[in-house]
This record gives C-alpha cells, structure tokens and sequence, in this order.
C-alpha cells in the first residue's frame, strides 16, 4: 500500500513539475541603427492545479532591463488574454528608470470569463515592448521579479524566465546597384554571334 501511494505522489509531482516560462521573442535577429526592436514576452509551460487542469492566469508582472547605450524606449502595449468580460483589467507600466520598466496586468474577469479565452492555449503573448536603436554594439534584455497568479489570487509555485540577446551592426548595408540592361542586351548579342559563327 505504501509503495503506491508512493507511486501516485510521484506520478502527481512529476506532472506538476514543469516551471511556466516567461519568454522573450524578437522581431529580428540582428538590428541597424533607427530600426525598431519589438519584444514579445510570451508565456508557456503554464502551470497545472493538483487535478491536473492548467491553471488560468489573471495577474503578472515583471520587470525589464536593459543597456539604454544601445537601445531605448518607445512603447509597450499589452495581450487581449486578460482583460476580457465585464470587468477588464488594469494594465501598468512603472518606468522608474531609464534603463527599466515594470509592466503590470490585473484581470478582474471572473474564471467563466477568462476560460474561454485561455483553455488550450499551450502559450500566448502578455505585452510588446517597442525600443528604438541607437548605437551599435551586442546587449540583452533581462527579465527579473517575474510573478504570476491564477484566477483565485493564488501566485504559480514555479516560474522561469528567459532573456534574449542581439546584436546592433555597426555597418550599414549597401545596396549594390543592378547591371544596365543596354550591358546586358550587349552580352547576350556577342552570345548569339558568337553562336552563329560556330554553326
């Protein structure tokens, strides 16, 4: 008897063990100065309640880092997975610095609200930062204080998250112009001559 109850305690444990992930997504691998870098912070792995249903996210907040030599800020906005239903949420970013922001959501829809929104999901995306980039070099944007809690105002036991890194090319790119079609007409007559005298 023992060693099932043993068994089932593992088989629950290792069910639930999974950490859900805050992730960063970039619009581009590589960036020129005066593009735009947009982030996408998704979240995924979500957590599972002990009957082994995913639990429903109605709050999160975390904050963001970055070397403002290199980049800096222009907007954020934030996903339609939240503030749905009657209530809506409330949406907040805390810019304490110059170098980094606090983004915030509080969804104050009930759980019939927010379960069709979410059921299923295995990852959606919580909010878009837009930076500007200014100068060239290699940078990171850090995720710390990162929290999330589910429709009951309980927080998820196990959380992670993931930063991304880019490069800013300090060379622009040329544009190499085309050949002039009068070079080509040319290339191509000498070709048919050439061919005629053979035959």
């Amino acid at each position: 008897m023992k060693k099932i109850i043993m068994l089932v305690t593992m088989l629950l444990v290792s069910i639930n063990s999974h950490a859900t992930l805050l992730s960063v997504e970039l619009n581009q691998e590589s960036y020129q100065v005066g593009d735009v870098l947009t982030a996408d912070f998704i979240i995924s792995d979500i957590e599972e309640d002990v009957l082994g249903f995913q639990k429903l996210l109605a709050t999160f907040d975390f904050t963001l880092s970055w070397d403002n030599s290199v980049i800096d800020y222009d907007s954020s906005s934030f996903g339609n997975k939240l503030n749905v239903g009657f209530g809506g949420s409330d949406q907040s970013v805390f810019d304490f610095m110059t170098d980094s922001v606090t983004l915030s959501e509080v969804s104050y829809a009930w759980w019939d609200e927010l379960l069709p929104v979410q059921d299923g999901l295995s990852q959606f995306v919580l909010a878009s930062v837009n930076f500007d980039v200014t100068n060239a070099g290699t940078s990171m944007l850090d995720l710390t204080n990162v929290i999330f809690g589910d429709d009951f105002g309980s927080s998820f036991v196990d959380v992670s998250s993931t930063n991304a890194s880019f490069i800013v090319n300090s060379a622009v790119p040329v544009d190499v112009p085309e050949p002039m079609t009068i070079l080509l007409m040319l290339i191509a007559i000498a070709v048919l001559t050439r061919q005629r005298k053979l035959n």
